[in-house]
Protein backbone atom coordinates (compact mmCIF):
# COMPACT_ATOMS: atom_id res chain seq x y z
CA UNK A 1 0.00 0.00 0.00
CA UNK A 2 0.76 3.44 -0.15
CA UNK A 3 2.53 4.39 3.15
CA UNK A 4 1.79 8.08 2.75
CA UNK A 5 -2.27 7.06 2.95
CA UNK A 6 -2.10 6.36 6.56
CA UNK A 7 0.99 8.53 7.74
CA UNK A 8 1.04 9.20 11.71
CA UNK A 9 -2.05 6.12 11.50
CA UNK A 10 0.07 3.17 13.03
CA UNK A 11 -2.11 0.71 15.05
CA UNK A 12 -0.89 -2.09 17.39
CA UNK A 13 0.08 -4.91 15.79
CA UNK A 14 0.83 -3.61 11.97
CA UNK A 15 3.77 -5.15 10.96
CA UNK A 16 6.10 -3.13 8.88
CA UNK A 17 9.48 -3.50 6.99
CA UNK A 18 12.50 -1.74 6.52
CA UNK A 19 15.25 -1.39 3.92
CA UNK A 20 17.47 -4.28 5.02
CA UNK A 21 14.37 -6.54 4.90
CA UNK A 22 13.77 -6.40 9.29
CA UNK A 23 10.08 -6.58 10.04
CA UNK A 24 8.80 -4.92 13.07
CA UNK A 25 5.81 -5.16 14.90
CA UNK A 26 3.81 -2.00 15.73
CA UNK A 27 3.41 -1.68 19.57
CA UNK A 28 0.56 0.21 21.50
CA UNK A 29 -1.55 2.88 20.48
CA UNK A 30 0.73 5.65 21.73
CA UNK A 31 2.34 6.15 18.47
CA UNK A 32 5.00 9.25 18.20
CA UNK A 33 4.46 11.68 15.04
CA UNK A 34 6.74 10.88 11.94
CA UNK A 35 8.09 7.75 13.95
CA UNK A 36 6.57 4.62 14.60
CA UNK A 37 7.34 2.58 17.96
CA UNK A 38 8.16 -0.96 17.13
CA UNK A 39 9.93 -4.46 18.50
CA UNK A 40 11.97 -6.05 16.09
CA UNK A 41 10.41 -9.57 15.06
CA UNK A 42 12.26 -11.10 12.20
CA UNK A 43 15.76 -10.64 10.72
CA UNK A 44 16.52 -11.90 7.02
CA UNK A 45 18.40 -15.25 7.77
CA UNK A 46 19.54 -17.60 5.21
CA UNK A 47 19.22 -20.52 7.74
CA UNK A 48 15.71 -19.13 8.53
CA UNK A 49 12.24 -20.91 8.80
CA UNK A 50 10.30 -18.07 7.39
CA UNK A 51 10.06 -17.65 4.34
CA UNK A 52 8.69 -14.59 1.82
CA UNK A 53 8.78 -13.37 -1.28
CA UNK A 54 11.76 -15.65 -2.00
CA UNK A 55 13.43 -14.51 1.11
CA UNK A 56 14.12 -16.66 4.50
CA UNK A 57 13.27 -14.88 8.22
CA UNK A 58 14.67 -16.00 11.61
CA UNK A 59 12.19 -14.74 14.12
CA UNK A 60 14.00 -12.96 17.15
CA UNK A 61 11.08 -12.03 19.43
CA UNK A 62 9.28 -14.99 21.26
CA UNK A 63 7.72 -13.07 23.91
CA UNK A 64 8.39 -10.44 26.31
CA UNK A 65 10.14 -7.90 27.51
CA UNK A 66 13.24 -9.53 27.66
CA UNK A 67 13.05 -10.71 24.32
CA UNK A 68 12.87 -6.88 23.34
CA UNK A 69 15.75 -6.24 25.16
CA UNK A 70 17.71 -9.17 23.63
CA UNK A 71 17.07 -7.96 20.09
CA UNK A 72 18.06 -4.37 20.61
CA UNK A 73 21.76 -5.28 19.37
CA UNK A 74 20.13 -6.24 16.09
CA UNK A 75 18.73 -2.77 15.68
CA UNK A 76 19.87 0.20 13.38
CA UNK A 77 21.23 2.13 16.07
CA UNK A 78 19.34 5.38 14.34
CA UNK A 79 16.37 3.10 15.21
CA UNK A 80 17.39 3.44 19.03
CA UNK A 81 15.55 6.95 19.70
CA UNK A 82 15.54 9.00 22.98
CA UNK A 83 11.47 9.15 23.39
CA UNK A 84 10.38 12.72 25.11
CA UNK A 85 6.69 11.31 26.40
CA UNK A 86 7.96 8.16 27.70
CA UNK A 87 11.67 9.48 28.91
CA UNK A 88 13.58 6.78 27.76
CA UNK A 89 15.26 4.93 24.83
CA UNK A 90 13.07 3.27 22.48
CA UNK A 91 13.24 1.21 18.97
CA UNK A 92 11.23 3.79 16.81
CA UNK A 93 11.30 4.03 12.99
CA UNK A 94 11.33 7.36 10.65
CA UNK A 95 8.28 6.89 8.58
CA UNK A 96 10.84 7.07 5.59
CA UNK A 97 12.67 4.23 6.60
CA UNK A 98 9.95 2.22 6.19
CA UNK A 99 9.82 -0.14 2.75
CA UNK A 100 6.76 -1.78 3.05
CA UNK A 101 3.55 -1.90 6.11
CA UNK A 102 1.14 -4.53 6.24
CA UNK A 103 -2.10 -4.41 7.44
CA UNK A 104 -3.68 -6.91 8.98
CA UNK A 105 -7.57 -6.06 7.73
CA UNK A 106 -6.61 -5.94 4.30
CA UNK A 107 -4.30 -9.17 4.50
CA UNK A 108 -7.74 -10.55 5.69
CA UNK A 109 -10.10 -9.09 3.25
CA UNK A 110 -7.75 -10.48 0.39
CA UNK A 111 -8.54 -13.45 1.94
CA UNK A 112 -11.81 -12.85 1.69
CA UNK A 113 -11.56 -11.98 -1.62
CA UNK A 114 -9.28 -14.31 -3.39
CA UNK A 115 -10.18 -17.10 -0.81
CA UNK A 116 -7.96 -19.03 1.37
CA UNK A 117 -4.69 -20.56 0.20
CA UNK A 118 -3.69 -23.17 2.93
CA UNK A 119 -4.93 -24.61 5.89
CA UNK A 120 -4.09 -21.22 8.38
CA UNK A 121 -5.44 -19.02 6.06
CA UNK A 122 -8.64 -21.25 6.00
CA UNK A 123 -9.02 -21.22 9.88
CA UNK A 124 -8.32 -17.39 9.77
CA UNK A 125 -11.32 -17.22 7.71
CA UNK A 126 -13.85 -19.08 9.18
CA UNK A 127 -12.97 -17.45 13.14
CA UNK A 128 -13.77 -14.37 11.08
CA UNK A 129 -16.83 -15.54 9.50
CA UNK A 130 -17.86 -16.76 13.03
CA UNK A 131 -17.42 -13.33 14.97
CA UNK A 132 -18.82 -11.61 12.38
CA UNK A 133 -21.91 -13.87 12.75
CA UNK A 134 -22.28 -14.52 16.06
CA UNK A 135 -21.18 -10.94 17.83
CA UNK A 136 -22.06 -8.84 14.55
CA UNK A 137 -18.43 -7.13 14.41
CA UNK A 138 -18.14 -6.22 10.15
CA UNK A 139 -15.25 -8.08 8.46
CA UNK A 140 -13.43 -5.14 8.12
CA UNK A 141 -13.27 -4.66 11.75
CA UNK A 142 -11.15 -8.09 11.80
CA UNK A 143 -7.68 -8.89 10.39
CA UNK A 144 -4.97 -12.00 10.77
CA UNK A 145 -1.94 -10.75 11.85
CA UNK A 146 1.83 -12.29 12.69
CA UNK A 147 3.64 -14.05 9.57
CA UNK A 148 -0.11 -14.64 7.99
CA UNK A 149 -0.10 -10.91 7.75
CA UNK A 150 2.69 -10.78 5.52
CA UNK A 151 2.91 -13.99 3.45
CA UNK A 152 5.55 -15.31 5.61
CA UNK A 153 3.54 -18.29 7.38
CA UNK A 154 4.24 -21.95 6.89
CA UNK A 155 1.58 -24.21 7.52
CA UNK A 156 3.85 -26.71 9.59
CA UNK A 157 5.00 -24.24 12.13
CA UNK A 158 3.69 -20.89 12.00
CA UNK A 159 0.21 -20.14 14.45
CA UNK A 160 -2.54 -17.57 13.45
CA UNK A 161 -3.03 -14.30 15.38
CA UNK A 162 -5.96 -12.22 15.03
CA UNK A 163 -7.22 -8.41 15.64
CA UNK A 164 -10.52 -6.72 16.00
CA UNK A 165 -10.31 -3.42 15.81
CA UNK A 166 -12.72 -0.58 17.69
CA UNK A 167 -12.72 0.41 21.59
CA UNK A 168 -16.54 -1.12 21.31
CA UNK A 169 -15.84 -4.12 19.10
CA UNK A 170 -12.82 -4.97 21.52
CA UNK A 171 -15.69 -4.85 24.35
CA UNK A 172 -17.99 -6.96 22.18
CA UNK A 173 -15.73 -9.78 21.46
CA UNK A 174 -14.49 -9.54 25.37
CA UNK A 175 -17.77 -10.22 26.83
CA UNK A 176 -18.54 -12.67 23.80
CA UNK A 177 -16.28 -15.72 24.34
CA UNK A 178 -18.55 -18.01 25.68
CA UNK A 179 -21.39 -16.81 22.96
CA UNK A 180 -18.88 -18.01 20.21
CA UNK A 181 -17.87 -21.31 21.77
CA UNK A 182 -21.85 -21.92 21.88
CA UNK A 183 -23.14 -20.91 18.81
CA UNK A 184 -20.70 -21.88 16.34
CA UNK A 185 -20.64 -25.89 16.33
CA UNK A 186 -16.46 -25.77 15.26
CA UNK A 187 -15.53 -23.69 17.65
CA UNK A 188 -14.62 -23.66 21.91
CA UNK A 189 -13.08 -22.37 24.42
CA UNK A 190 -9.13 -22.76 24.91
CA UNK A 191 -8.88 -25.31 27.66
CA UNK A 192 -7.36 -23.99 30.59
CA UNK A 193 -4.76 -27.34 30.24
CA UNK A 194 -3.06 -25.38 27.97
CA UNK A 195 -2.00 -22.28 29.42
CA UNK A 196 0.56 -24.20 31.13
CA UNK A 197 3.56 -23.09 29.12
CA UNK A 198 2.72 -19.36 29.15
CA UNK A 199 2.24 -19.40 32.90
CA UNK A 200 5.79 -21.19 33.15
CA UNK A 201 7.30 -18.31 30.80
CA UNK A 202 5.39 -15.45 32.91
CA UNK A 203 7.10 -17.38 35.87
CA UNK A 204 11.05 -17.05 34.19
CA UNK A 205 10.33 -13.74 33.55
CA UNK A 206 9.60 -12.82 37.54
CA UNK A 207 10.82 -15.08 40.59
CA UNK A 208 8.20 -12.96 42.66
CA UNK A 209 4.83 -14.89 41.28
CA UNK A 210 3.42 -18.19 42.04
CA UNK A 211 2.08 -20.86 39.70
CA UNK A 212 -1.32 -20.14 42.78
CA UNK A 213 -0.75 -16.36 41.52
CA UNK A 214 -0.90 -17.22 37.95
CA UNK A 215 -3.33 -19.45 38.20
CA UNK A 216 -6.11 -16.92 39.18
CA UNK A 217 -4.73 -14.53 36.70
CA UNK A 218 -5.15 -17.35 34.07
CA UNK A 219 -8.85 -17.75 34.83
CA UNK A 220 -9.89 -14.33 33.24
CA UNK A 221 -7.22 -15.47 29.65
CA UNK A 222 -9.62 -16.10 26.71
CA UNK A 223 -9.02 -17.93 23.74
CA UNK A 224 -10.33 -19.63 21.00
CA UNK A 225 -10.12 -23.25 18.85
CA UNK A 226 -11.22 -24.05 15.38
CA UNK A 227 -10.73 -27.84 15.33
CA UNK A 228 -8.61 -27.83 18.24
CA UNK A 229 -6.31 -25.45 16.83
CA UNK A 230 -5.69 -22.24 19.35
CA UNK A 231 -6.15 -18.41 17.61
CA UNK A 232 -5.68 -15.61 19.93
CA UNK A 233 -7.78 -12.69 19.23
CA UNK A 234 -6.40 -9.53 20.09
CA UNK A 235 -8.60 -6.15 20.23
CA UNK A 236 -6.47 -3.05 18.39
CA UNK A 237 -7.84 0.82 19.50
CA UNK A 238 -8.32 3.26 16.36
CA UNK A 239 -5.82 5.64 16.63
CA UNK A 240 -9.13 8.51 16.91
CA UNK A 241 -9.91 6.41 20.03
CA UNK A 242 -6.86 6.61 21.66
CA UNK A 243 -7.14 8.09 25.69
CA UNK A 244 -3.38 9.56 25.08
CA UNK A 245 -1.75 11.31 22.61
CA UNK A 246 2.07 11.21 22.37
CA UNK A 247 3.64 14.29 23.48
CA UNK A 248 0.74 15.28 25.63
CA UNK A 249 2.16 13.67 28.30
CA UNK A 250 6.10 13.48 30.01
CA UNK A 251 6.80 10.45 32.22
CA UNK A 252 9.74 11.08 34.79
CA UNK A 253 10.72 7.93 36.96
CA UNK A 254 10.21 8.97 40.52
CA UNK A 255 12.63 5.78 41.39
CA UNK A 256 15.53 4.41 40.66
CA UNK A 257 14.15 0.62 40.44
CA UNK A 258 10.35 -1.01 40.54
CA UNK A 259 8.46 -0.43 43.84
CA UNK A 260 5.64 -2.36 44.91
CA UNK A 261 2.29 -1.34 46.03
CA UNK A 262 -1.22 -2.42 46.40
CA UNK A 263 -3.68 -0.63 44.17
CA UNK A 264 -7.81 -0.84 43.83
CA UNK A 265 -9.06 -0.51 39.93
CA UNK A 266 -12.01 2.08 39.78
CA UNK A 267 -11.75 2.15 35.63
CA UNK A 268 -11.03 -0.95 32.98
CA UNK A 269 -12.29 0.95 30.12
CA UNK A 270 -9.17 0.68 28.17
CA UNK A 271 -7.71 -2.47 30.22
CA UNK A 272 -7.99 -4.83 26.65
CA UNK A 273 -5.98 -2.97 24.50
CA UNK A 274 -1.75 -2.92 24.76
CA UNK A 275 -0.81 -0.56 26.93
CA UNK A 276 -3.57 -1.66 28.99
CA UNK A 277 -4.39 2.24 31.27
CA UNK A 278 -5.91 1.47 34.23
CA UNK A 279 -7.32 4.11 36.91
CA UNK A 280 -7.73 3.47 40.48
CA UNK A 281 -5.87 4.43 43.70
CA UNK A 282 -2.83 3.07 45.38
CA UNK A 283 -2.16 2.81 49.05
CA UNK A 284 0.13 5.25 50.48
CA UNK A 285 3.71 5.49 48.95
CA UNK A 286 6.17 7.49 50.90
CA UNK A 287 8.49 8.57 47.60
CA UNK A 288 5.37 10.63 46.65
CA UNK A 289 3.41 11.04 49.88
CA UNK A 290 0.37 13.14 50.32
CA UNK A 291 -0.09 11.82 47.11
CA UNK A 292 -0.86 8.13 45.32
CA UNK A 293 -0.87 6.10 42.57
CA UNK A 294 -4.06 6.84 40.06
CA UNK A 295 -3.24 4.90 36.71
CA UNK A 296 -1.62 1.97 36.03
CA UNK A 297 -0.35 1.24 32.77
CA UNK A 298 0.95 -2.16 30.80
CA UNK A 299 3.29 -3.01 27.91
CA UNK A 300 3.61 -6.14 29.06
CA UNK A 301 1.34 -8.30 26.84
CA UNK A 302 0.65 -11.38 29.52
CA UNK A 303 -0.86 -9.20 31.78
CA UNK A 304 -3.71 -7.18 28.81
CA UNK A 305 -7.17 -7.60 29.53
CA UNK A 306 -6.43 -9.64 32.51
CA UNK A 307 -7.90 -6.71 35.23
CA UNK A 308 -11.37 -5.29 35.99
CA UNK A 309 -12.51 -2.29 37.73
CA UNK A 310 -13.06 -3.31 41.52
CA UNK A 311 -10.10 -5.64 41.71
CA UNK A 312 -7.50 -4.88 44.20
CA UNK A 313 -3.93 -6.35 43.58
CA UNK A 314 -0.31 -5.75 43.98
CA UNK A 315 1.97 -4.20 41.48
CA UNK A 316 5.52 -3.66 41.09
CA UNK A 317 6.44 -1.56 38.29
CA UNK A 318 8.77 2.08 37.87
CA UNK A 319 6.66 4.45 39.76
CA UNK A 320 6.45 7.77 37.41
CA UNK A 321 5.45 11.29 37.42
CA UNK A 322 3.36 12.27 34.37
CA UNK A 323 3.46 15.89 33.27
CA UNK A 324 1.05 17.41 31.26
CA UNK A 325 1.97 19.35 27.97
CA UNK A 326 1.45 22.03 28.05
CA UNK A 327 1.92 22.04 32.14
CA UNK A 328 -0.46 22.28 34.43
CA UNK A 329 -1.22 23.80 37.98
CA UNK A 330 -3.67 21.11 38.47
CA UNK A 331 -2.72 18.05 41.33
CA UNK A 332 0.18 16.40 39.73
CA UNK A 333 -0.33 12.22 38.40
CA UNK A 334 1.17 9.62 39.01
CA UNK A 335 1.47 6.17 37.54
CA UNK A 336 3.19 2.73 37.52
CA UNK A 337 4.26 1.27 35.07
CA UNK A 338 4.90 -2.46 33.93
CA UNK A 339 6.93 -3.55 31.28
CA UNK A 340 9.48 -1.56 30.93
CA UNK A 341 13.25 -2.31 30.02
CA UNK A 342 14.55 -0.73 33.05
CA UNK A 343 12.30 -3.55 35.23
CA UNK A 344 12.65 -6.12 33.07
CA UNK A 345 12.90 -9.30 35.46
CA UNK A 346 11.34 -7.23 38.40
CA UNK A 347 7.58 -6.11 37.75
CA UNK A 348 4.80 -8.29 38.14
CA UNK A 349 0.90 -8.20 38.65
CA UNK A 350 -1.10 -10.40 41.41
CA UNK A 351 -4.96 -10.10 42.69
CA UNK A 352 -5.19 -10.04 46.82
Amino acid sequence: MVLTERLNWFRDRDIVQDGEGCVYTVLGHIQPPQHVLVFLKYVPDEGGRWRSSGKTYRRVFWGGVESVISAESQIPRDFLRYDSHFGTVLPEIHVSSISSYFLPDRRLESIVKNGPADILEKRALRLAEAIHDVLHIPLERIGVGGSVAWNAHDPEISDVNMNVYGLENGWRLEHGYDTLAEEAPYIELRPESEWVRSKQRLLGRSTHLTMSDLQTLFERRRALCIDGFSIGVTPILMPDEAPILHGSEVYRNVSPQPIRTVMTIHDDTFSIFLPSILYGISDPIELIHPFRVTRLMIYEGAYRGLLRSGDRIEVCGMLQRVDKVPRSDSEPLYQVMVGTMKGAGQEYIRFL
